[in-house]
């Protein structure tokens, strides 16, 4: 499948600098009984992903007494993206970490998330997600060495640009759209008539800068944390994709845990899920006026509108299904058949 494959990209400079971080963390680990664990998060300590991390860290260590330790590195410090932080995690370079969209470069079927207009609301997609459907998706994360502790998330994606506003799928012809490295997302912004340019998150802000795209389309608190308001004009409310994230940690170092360090491991993870959760949810309706002060025009989509767009990118869900075959069918019509 076209752009659905493990890259494996060589990051010489990244490698080493974390081989040499976690050579320091095994020194420090044979120092007394406390097991240190690094946990790279690619956005800002301020995003809800780098909130959520401080309660996992505060709930592992005051569960264990201290004999797990978490250091988090935000901002990119271990990884400038989730692909990246993924393939650190899989190599044991990083112990533990979170990614979104890029997930589906090394887990074909997390695309089925990438579908637009998936989910009605949040609540089904945490229904979704966190039921046997979400589980069998990212089982096969094991063949990469990484283990599933729990689906966070990115939250509702919108698009900003510097051109126009979008009322109408029309709108989008011509728009250079800055998207994931997700051949579903390329496919996605073609049907909606934009030219969609596949992009390392780290380099977005320059290139919105510098003119070489004109647009792109995040969650609203990334696009708060990123300051994309000092390069963009114009914000979309669309809610054309939910983008849920998913917390792993290198399976190796998963399988020398004990079952008890596992179990709090897990229970941070869910602590962590349920605040990441609550600050989208909350702060999305914030961030649009705190956006707007910013100088930003912002257009909510009505619900006519937003279904010209539901039709124009229905044709994706036919080519997402005959590219990953299997039970993606099922699992598709399983989601859109919930009351």
């Amino acid at each position: 499948m076209r752009g659905i494959v493990f890259k494996k990209i060589c990051f010489l400079p990244l490698f080493i600098s974390m081989l040499f971080m976690s050579a320091c963390n095994n020194d420090e680990n044979s120092e007394d009984d406390t097991i240190t664990l690094s946990f790279a998060n690619e956005l800002p300590g301020s995003h809800p992903w780098g909130q959520s991390a401080e309660e996992f860290k505060k709930i592992v260590e005051e569960e264990s007494d201290g004999n797990l330790k978490i250091v988090i590195h935000n901002g990119g410090s271990l990884g400038s993206s989730g692909y990246e932080i993924l393939e650190g995690t899989g190599l044991g370079t990083i112990d533990i970490g979170i990614a979104s969209t890029p997930v589906s470069q090394i887990l074909p079927k997390f695309e089925l998330f990438s579908l637009p207009y998936l989910f009605k609301n949040r609540e089904e997609a945490w229904e979704v997600l966190d039921g046997e459907t979400g589980s069998k998706i990212v089982e096969d994360l094991e063949k990469q060495n990484l283990k599933h502790m729990a689906y966070w998330e990115d939250g509702y994606r919108q698009v900003t640009n510097n051109i126009r506003q979008i009322h109408a799928p029309e709108d989008f012809e011509s728009l250079r759209i800055r998207v994931p490295e997700s051949t579903l997302r390329m496919d996605t912004f073609e049907a909606l008539g934009s030219s969609p340019l596949p992009m390392s998150f780290s380099e977005v802000f320059t290139a919105l800068q510098q003119g070489t795209i004109d647009g792109q389309e995040n969650p609203l608190s990334v696009i708060e944390n990123s300051s994309f308001y000092d390069v963009q004009e114009y914000l979309t409310i669309t809610n054309h994709v939910y983008s849920p994230a998913t917390l792993f940690i290198n399976n190796e170092v998963w399988e020398d845990l004990t079952p008890e360090h596992q179990e709090i491991l897990i229970k941070g993870a869910e602590a962590g899920r349920d605040l990441n959760r609550r600050l989208n949810e909350e702060q999305d309706q914030t961030v649009i006026e705190k956006l707007k002060e910013r100088g930003m025009d912002v257009y909510t989509l009505s619900e006519e509108e937003m279904e010209d767009f539901q039709e124009v990118t229905l044709p994706v869900y036919e080519k997402l299904m005959e590219d990953l075959g299997g039970n993606s069918r099922e699992i598709i019509d399983s989601i859109l058949k919930r009351d």
